[in-house]
């Protein structure tokens, strides 16, 4: 329905987020963090790249995937810088939207809100990526985190399956006491 409504996959995109920070970050985390993402207008792609940017950045800093990435999608969305510096990411909405404004040749206050957090967004992205991205191709991944991510996923596919069994169950038996 909502991929109908939006033209957006969300089990799509969550699972493109997933192989983007290696599948070191739950469906469930994915797809919560796509939707606040998608509702505040970011693109598929850029959720993608942010994921990126969040698996370099944990391993870089020796983060958990899943709070960078929680982070980093709460900092553009948000426009807080503050969350974004706990990661080494310091992107200032001035300098941001200046640029941002330059690139399109526009001034600064022409800029749409929108546009605003455009500018912060991609300033966002391009610093992680280039702050972490070479020194992350040469680190490895956290087989731990990679095998609690699966798990996680394994569990609740096994509760919808055994969810699907009771309840039916659970309604005939509150319904016929």
């Amino acid at each position: 329905a909502y991929a109908g409504a939006t033209g957006v996959a969300m089990r799509t995109l969550a699972t493109d987020i997933q192989h983007a920070t290696d599948a070191q970050i739950t469906f469930r985390d994915a797809s919560q963090a796509a939707a606040i993402g998608i509702a505040s207008g970011l693109s598929p792609e850029q959720l993608t790249r942010l994921g990126t940017a969040a698996k370099d950045a944990a391993a870089i800093l020796g983060r958990d995937v899943t709070d960078a990435f929680n982070r980093l999608v709460r900092g553009v969305t948000k426009a807080e810088p503050e969350l974004l510096d706990e990661l080494g990411i310091m992107v200032r909405l001035d300098d941001a939207v200046a640029d941002y404004a330059i690139s399109l040749n526009k001034t600064s206050q022409e800029l749409s809100q929108f546009e605003r957090r455009q500018a912060f967004l991609n300033a966002t992205i391009n610093q992680g990526l280039q702050k972490f991205g070479l020194l992350a191709e040469t680190s490895d991944v956290n087989p731990y985190d990679k095998l609690s991510a699966s798990f996680d996923n394994l569990a609740k596919s096994g509760l919808g399956m055994l969810n699907q069994l009771l309840i039916p169950l659970i309604e005939v038996l509150s319904t016929n006491p």
